[in-house]
C-alpha cells in the first residue's frame, strides 16, 4: 500500500476543565467538550483535526458531530492525501451540515499531507510567516473581576483585551473603566454576541467616548440576519464593525460584502477550512478588515488557525485565546500561546504540531 493512503481514521471527544466559566452574552461553557480527530497513513504519518462544538451558537451537538466524523472516517480509509484536493471537496460535500466536524476532517487531513511533506501547516498557505499575537478576552463578570483579570494578564506582557458585553448596560461600562484602568495603554476590542440593536450599540459607543475609550474593532453588536444593521453601524464608526455570527458561508460573506460591512471575522469552526480560504480571498479583494477568530477550543486548533492566518497574512486581529482558560492540558506537543499572546510558530517544523493527548496515547 503506498505510503499516502489514509490507512485508519477515528474520532474522539476531548474534555478539559477551564480556569473560568466562559460566559458571553448568548450563553457559556463551563468546561471544554469537544471531538478530536485522526486520520493514520500506511507510511505511520498521523494527522489531527479539532471540532469545536458550540451548541449556543451553531446548534450542532457533540453526539452529532462525532456521528459526522465517524461517518466521515469510513469514507476517508484508502484514500491518497495526494488527491487532498479531491479528499476536501467530498468531505464537503459529506459534512456541510455540521461545520464543526468539517473542519475537524480536514483539519486533520491536511496536518496528516504537510506531516508527510515534513513542513509547518503555514506553509500550506504561504511562504511568509507573518506575526501571530492574540487578544485576550474579559468574559462577562463584575467590574472588579475584570480589573483582576486584565491587571494579571497585563502584568505577563498581553497588551490586547477582548470584552464580552451585551447583559448589562451599566455594568458593561463600569467594566470597561475597570479595564483601562488596569491597562491605560492596552487596545480594546468589543464583543456584543448579538445582544444589541443598532440604537443600542450607538448610544453604548457614545457613552463610553465620553468614558475615554475607543474600541479597536466592535464584533457582531446586532442579531446575526440583521446585515443592513451592520452595514448601517460599519457606516457610523471610525473603527470596523466585524460579522461573526453573520457569517456561516460564502453566501453570506457575498452579502456581507456587497451591504458594505467593514470587517468579517472567520472562524474555522463556521466555515471548514477551504471555504474559510475563499472568505479570506473576498475580503482580501474587498479591502475589509479581518479577524481570525475561534469558539472554544484546545490547543490543537488554536495552533491551526494561527498557521491558516500566518501563513495567508492580512489579518488586522487575532483572537485565538481559548487555550488560556482551559486548565488542563489536552494536548501534547507545541505549548503557546506565550504568555504576551504570541504563536511563535517558527518553532513548528512539521504539521500543526499538536497532538491531542486522548488519540496520542492510543
Amino acid at each position: 500500500m503506498k505510503e499516502t493512503v489514509i490507512k485508519s481514521a477515528a474520532a474522539a471527544r476531548l474534555r478539559g476543565g477551564l480556569t473560568q466559566p466562559f460566559t458571553i452574552s448568548s450563553g457559556s461553557h463551563k468546561d471544554l467538550d469537544n471531538a478530536v480527530f485522526e486520520v493514520r497513513l500506511a507510511g505511520g504519518v498521523r494527522g489531527f483535526g479539532e471540532a469545536g462544538v458550540a451548541p449556543h451558537i451553531t446548534g450542532e451537538t457533540l453526539d452529532g458531530t462525532l456521528t459526522a466524523l465517524r461517518g466521515a472516517a469510513d469514507w476517508l480509509r484508502g484514500r491518497d492525501i495526494d488527491s487532498y484536493d479531491l479528499i476536501l471537496r467530498g468531505l464537503r460535500e459529506r459534512l456541510d451540515r455540521n461545520r464543526a466536524a468539517l473542519a475537524a476532517a480536514e483539519m486533520a487531513v491536511l496536518d496528516a499531507l504537510a506531516r508527510s511533506m515534513k513542513v509547518p501547516f503555514w506553509k500550506l498557505y504561504g511562504n511568509r510567516l507573518a506575526p501571530s499575537r492574540t487578544d485576550i478576552t474579559v468574559v462577562i463578570g463584575t467590574p472588579e473581576q475584570a480589573f483582576d483579570f486584565v491587571s494579571f494578564y497585563r502584568a505577563r506582557g498581553m497588551g490586547i483585551f477582548k470584552i464580552k458585553v451585551g447583559i448589562d448596560y451599566d455594568n458593561d461600562l463600569r467594566r470597561l473603566a475597570a479595564v483601562r484602568r488596569a491597562a491605560p495603554k492596552a487596545r480594546v476590542f468589543l464583543d456584543a454576541n448579538c445582544a444589541w440593536t443598532v440604537r443600542e450599540t450607538r448610544s453604548f459607543i457614545k457613552d463610553l467616548g465620553r468614558a475615554g475609550i475607543k474600541p479597536s474593532v466592535l464584533e457582531q453588536p446586532v442579531k446575526k440576519e440583521d446585515f443592513e444593521g451592520l452595514a448601517a453601524l460599519s457606516r457610523d464608526f471610525d473603527f470596523p464593525v466585524c460579522a461573526d455570527e453573520s457569517l456561516y458561508s460564502l453566501a453570506d460573506a457575498m452579502r456581507l460584502l456587497r451591504a458594505g460591512v467593514s470587517g468579517l471575522n472567520i472562524k474555522l469552526m463556521k466555515l471548514g477550512l477551504a471555504q474559510s480560504l475563499e472568505v479570506y480571498r473576498l475580503a482580501r479583494a474587498r479591502g475589509v478588515k479581518l479577524m481570525m477568530g475561534e469558539m472554544l477550543e484546545s490547543r490543537l486548533s488554536s495552533l491551526c488557525a494561527a498557521h491558516f492566518a500566518a501563513g495567508l497574512g492580512g489579518f488586522d486581529f487575532i483572537d485565538l485565546d481559548t487555550p488560556f482558560f482551559i486548565k488542563d492540558r489536552v494536548t501534547a506537543g507545541f505549548a503557546g500561546p506565550g504568555p504576551d499572546g504570541t504563536y511563535d510558530l517558527a518553532a513548528v517544523k512539521a504539521g500543526i504540531g499538536a497532538v491531542p493527548k486522548i488519540l496520542a496515547e492510543r
